[in-house]
């Protein structure tokens, strides 16, 4: 069906019994040749749970509706985690046909069998397929119908049970085998009789070939041809884990296929996990670099080993302590949450730091250990618990925000709160108990202490003069500080206003669209030029085109650009956009979109404009 037919068959009705549903805030519908997709977009309130629930039954209740012949619907819910985390490619010296089986007969089920690998698709292949071309003069001739020849094919090659009989003790199972083994039996299959007797047959009237399925897209991996491969994971799984089975699944399958036929090869194209990696990674570099400064920092002012250690084992404690209220709340370890764990360190030592300074002083003061942590934890007790209030004052309404911007800061704010809970405990326990009993006794200072003190006087003296000289001049340091205000509002005009600030992952997507009615060669032929373009750049590692795609779009191809490691090139991924922009503008009329990685295919873009109506005609010629 066309798009028009599309509509008004198909998504039409779907919206008019959708849009009945409550928390729905927009509802919109794209319609191709043969495709209908309904969007529902409900508000952050609604449980999306209950609302795919709703919808599957008004689906199902509209059914009665639509077309007979229509396919069933599949309605699925939006989910960026729900993408493949890993994109293979395979190549190799064979035919389509042979090289389809290969990667949906032997390597799809070795892959999927990877613990926690929840499904393993095959894109850009075409698997065997027999057709029957029949000759309407001869169908004519014989008076056949072509729903006559396939109701016969259909009903002539398939096994069906005849029945048993009982022979002594044992039964005995009967079956006429009719399903098609060569292309001979299908040629030779009656479809009629006509006149005395005289049978017609599939060959009569038509040619049996044995070739490949409708193409429907094609894949290239840096200009060669290719099969993809796209690796999901299962709900709820690690990615990492995920991913480093499956890499030393490949390893094991490139190796076996080296003496294989048509030297079948296997790239990792894509590994979304490896961001994942570089996160976790950074924010335990964060981690350890604010731990080691921040105990190094106690060492030198406090002067004394023991009590470094009785302070620094708050962020040990904290941190820990935070993944138990973490896991009552649901929580994730993920990037929000990491990232508020390395804001963190420079936090919770602060109750420790307090608590355990008061005691240090009273200690050096010759009170016994056990009555300075006493009398130490009690007279600061009231400003450790404001100052740890202070802080979730602070990062606690921001895990309330609503919104878009709510949905991502709502782990981080709770996680530092969760943090400075645990941080407020230690400090109210395990601080008093060592200083009691592992405290002992301040000792003579060292000599890294004394100079450590020494540096501290200076900097006392430099600071009271700092004070003298603002005191003796009010009005140039008021003048002073509003020039700077001033300066500072002015200077907030100039920096960019963004949701995200763009990251130098070196990878971007590259698309490109053709009028309606583009084949698929024809698409291929201007997809290639692109592609010679785009790896003409020393920069670019991996090229994959795809081009059409599993809903019919002929006249669309996507490309998958990826860099070599920042280290070995001299552009970042924005300017090295740009920069392919300007040369892809020969290609205007296949309208070239350089965009980052889509990862919900919901079209990235700084913003959208959307034109409503209800004549086409008009729509088409005002957004043109």
């Amino acid at each position: 069906a066309g798009p028009k037919e599309v509509e008004t068959l198909v998504s039409k009705p779907l919206e008019d019994e959708i849009s009945t549903l409550t928390g729905i805030k927009t509802l919109s519908s794209i319609n191709r040749e043969g495709v209908s997709t309904v969007v529902a977009e409900f508000t952050l309130e609604t449980d999306v749970k209950y609302a795919e629930q709703q919808i599957r039954d008004r689906v199902s209740s509209v059914k009665s509706k639509l077309p007979r012949d229509i396919k069933e619907s599949v309605i699925r819910r939006i989910d960026p985690a729900d993408q493949p985390i890993i994109i293979l490619s395979l190549t190799a010296d064979l035919n389509e046909g042979e090289i389809f089986d290969l990667a949906n007969e032997t390597l799809r089920p070795r892959i999927e069998a990877v613990n926690q690998v929840g499904l393993v698709e095959v894109v850009g292949a075409r698997k065997r397929e027999i057709h029957v071309d029949l000759d309407r003069a001869k169908l004519k001739s014989h008076e056949i119908s072509a729903s006559q020849v396939a109701n016969r094919i259909a009903a002539a090659g398939q096994d069906i049970p005849i029945g048993r009989v009982d022979e002594g003790k044992r039964a005995i199972v009967f079956r006429a085998l009719g399903e098609f083994r060569v292309l001979k039996q299908i040629d030779q299959t009656i479809v009629s009789f006509l006149g005395n007797d005289v049978p017609v047959t599939v060959g009569d009237v038509g040619k049996v070939t044995d070739t490949l399925e409708e193409e429907k897209a094609r894949t290239f991996i840096n200009g060669k041809k290719a099969v993809q491969l796209l690796v999901y994971r299962q709900s709820g799984a690690n990615t990492i884990a995920v991913s480093t089975d499956v890499r030393k699944r490949i390893l094991k399958l490139n190796e076996q296929l080296k003496t294989a036929q048509g030297k079948p090869e296997i790239l990792i194209v894509r590994d979304t996990s490896k961001f994942i990696r570089a996160n976790v990674l950074d924010v335990q570099e964060s981690i350890a670099i604010g731990v080691a400064l921040t105990v190094l920092v106690v060492f030198l002012f406090l002067g004394n080993v023991r009590s470094t250690i009785i302070t620094g084992l708050a962020l040990p404690n904290s941190l820990l302590g935070a993944f138990v209220l973490m896991g009552l709340a649901g929580f994730t370890v993920n990037v929000m949450t990491l990232l508020a764990l390395s804001l963190a360190v420079g936090l919770l030592i602060d109750d420790a730091i307090v608590v355990r300074e008061n005691i240090f002083r009273h200690a050096e003061e010759g009170m016994p250990p056990m009555e300075a942590a006493s009398k130490g934890t009690a007279e600061v007790a009231l400003a450790v618990v404001a100052t740890t209030l202070t802080v979730i004052a602070v990062f606690g309404p921001i895990a309330f925000l609503n919104g878009v911007v709510g949905q991502f800061f709502k782990e981080f704010g709770l996680t530092i709160c969760f943090a400075m809970l645990i941080s407020l405990f230690d400090a109210f326990t395990m601080a008093p108990m060592l200083s009691a009993y592992l405290g002992g006794a301040t000792g003579k200072k060292s000599r890294l202490a004394l100079t450590v003190d020494r540096a501290h006087h200076r900097l006392e003296m430099f600071y009271e003069r700092v004070i003298k000289f603002t005191l003796a001049r009010p009005l140039f340091i008021l003048g002073s500080s509003f020039a700077i205000f001033l300066l500072s509002l002015v200077a907030v005009g100039y920096v960019p206003k963004t949701f995200l600030p763009p990251q130098d992952y070196g990878e971007f997507e590259v698309g490109i669209e053709l009028p309606p009615g583009t084949n698929l060669g024809a698409m291929s032929d201007v997809a290639a030029q692109v592609d010679k373009v785009i790896r003409d750049n020393p920069e670019v590692l991996t090229s994959l085109l795809i081009v059409g795609g599993r809903q019919t779009e002929s006249n669309a191809a996507q490309f998958f650009v990826e860099l070599v490691p920042a280290g070995q090139r001299k552009v970042d991924t924005s300017k090295f956009k740009d920069r392919l922009r300007a040369q892809l503008a020969p290609f205007k009329y296949a309208n070239p979109m350089v965009k980052d990685i889509d990862a919900v295919a919901g079209g990235v873009r700084p913003f959208n404009v959307n034109i409503i109506g209800t004549d086409l005609v008009e729509l088409e010629k005002v957004s043109s």
